[in-house]
């Protein structure tokens, strides 16, 4: 912008310089000429004639008396009132006089002086603007409007530049608080990067704190599961001695002794609840993160068929139909998933409306196999979602809160996992188990 005011200034400058030295030459010449002709000896034909003269538009001449311009046939009519006013004021003041006025976009300069003949000399010339002047004043103009579009240019980049800044600045600010604040697109290709370099970085940054709940939820996670493996552990050791010795004097008694019927069927009654007890031991041992029992090629489809089959009657006390369907075999200790599909099931039934129907998919493919088990039920608030796994959670009133804990952790146990989803009316399970399982799963 400087640069542009310097030039222009300069250009005004010269062209004005220009004419002030013609006109200031044109001055020169005609006092000059005056000179000249005021000190000229005088002829007979002197005040009449117009002598020759050097300068090239300059016409000079004597005359006695104003009024004989009027017969001075080199004159035009606009040159003669000034150049009247000129000799008149010579002849009256007895000394050079210089008139300079403008004429038609031109400037005439004329003069009078008294001359030594008894006459007054007089000269005019008339300074015609140069032929370049109007091309070097467009030059001016163009310069001089190139110099404010600059000017203007400038002023809404750097407004721009500025708005903009200040809306990235903003949103930094904000991701300061909310890291899924958007970021502003800049429209200057030169705050793009920036705006791109601070978008990454929020994801970056979103995704490491979502990284860091997730290791401390399950942090937190493994941390109870410690805890309860250490008392489950002692109070497994404590159980499962008496429980075993009972159920040995129980079996010992009904082999040795032909019980009466009634008898028998007691023995029977507390042998098996016997076994219920030290299937929840172990269940609670598999949740603590000890090892499942022995496993083996399972065809689960078939699996999940007959645990559908033996829960229908249960399932129909509570008027909700079972259907179970598909293929599929992994590598599994059959005991353990019968219990998490027997816990899925329930669940299922128990969440589901009167005259709904609770679906059992099994889904094998060279990977694996995925029990998928959906009911109509209301789900779980999504607030207490991250809940769903944990011991001892249930929002059933006389629920234990460790069925699904249990369904988990046996499915985490073989290499697989258990999810839940919600999409519109449907509450889905998903158990998935590995094709074989590994070494480090084996245990």
């Amino acid at each position: 912008m400087v640069t542009s005011a310097l030039a222009l200034a300069g250009l005004f400058r010269a062209l004005s310089l220009t004419s002030g030295q013609r006109i200031a030459r044109a001055h020169e010449a005609v006092s000059a000429e005056l000179d000249r002709l005021a000190h000229l000896p005088p002829t007979a034909d002197s005040l009449a004639a117009s002598p020759s003269t050097a300068y090239v538009g300059l016409r000079a001449g004597w005359v006695s008396a104003p009024a004989q311009l009027a017969h001075v046939t080199s004159l035009t009519d606009s040159w003669r009132p000034p150049l009247e006013v000129a000799v008149s004021t010579a002849a009256a003041q007895k000394q050079p006089v210089l008139i300079e006025t403008g004429l038609a976009g031109s400037t005439l300069i004329v003069g009078a002086q008294p001359a030594t003949n008894g006459g007054i000399a007089w000269a005019a010339y008339l300074v015609i603007p140069s032929a370049y002047l109007q091309t070097w004043r467009q030059v001016g103009f163009g310069l001089a409007a190139t110099s404010a579009l600059l000017v203007v240019t400038w002023l809404w980049g750097m407004l721009a530049f500025r708005r903009q800044t200040n809306a990235l600045q903003s949103a930094l600010v904000a991701l300061g608080k909310d890291l899924h604040t958007p970021v502003p697109r800049p429209g200057l290709a030169e705050l793009v990067g920036i705006a791109e370099g601070v978008e990454r970085m929020a994801a970056d940054l979103r995704a490491s704190r979502e990284d860091t709940e997730r290791l401390s939820h399950e942090l937190a996670h493994k941390e109870r599961l410690a805890a309860l493996g250490r008392v489950v552990a002692g109070v497994a050791h404590e159980v499962r001695n008496p429980l075993a010795s009972i159920k040995l004097r129980l079996d010992l008694t009904a082999a040795a002794h032909a019980l009466p019927e009634a008898a028998k069927k007691s023995v029977e009654a507390a042998s098996s609840e016997i076994s219920r007890l030290d299937r929840l031991v172990s269940d609670l041992l598999i949740v603590a993160g000890k090892k499942t029992g022995p496993r083996r090629v399972l065809e689960v489809g078939a699996l999940v068929r007959a645990r559908a089959e033996l829960l229908g009657p249960w399932a129909e006390t509570h008027e909700v139909a079972l259907h179970a369907d598909g293929e599929g075999a992994a590598e599994a200790d059959p005991e353990s998933v019968a219990r998490a599909v027997d816990n899925l099931l329930r669940n299922a039934i128990e969440a589901s409306p009167r005259g709904a129907t609770v679906e059992a998919h099994v889904i094998g493919d060279g990977s694996g196999v995925e029990v998928r088990v959906e009911d109509r039920g209301g789900g779980v608030e999504p607030a207490r979602e991250k809940e769903l796994f944990e011991p001892f959670f249930t929002t059933k009133s006389a629920g234990t809160g460790l069925g699904l804990a249990i369904s988990r952790a046996i499915a985490r146990a073989h290499g697989g996992e258990l999810t839940y989803a919600r999409a519109g009316a449907v509450t889905s399970f998903k158990l998935s188990l590995p094709r074989h399982a590994t070494e480090a799963v084996r245990g």
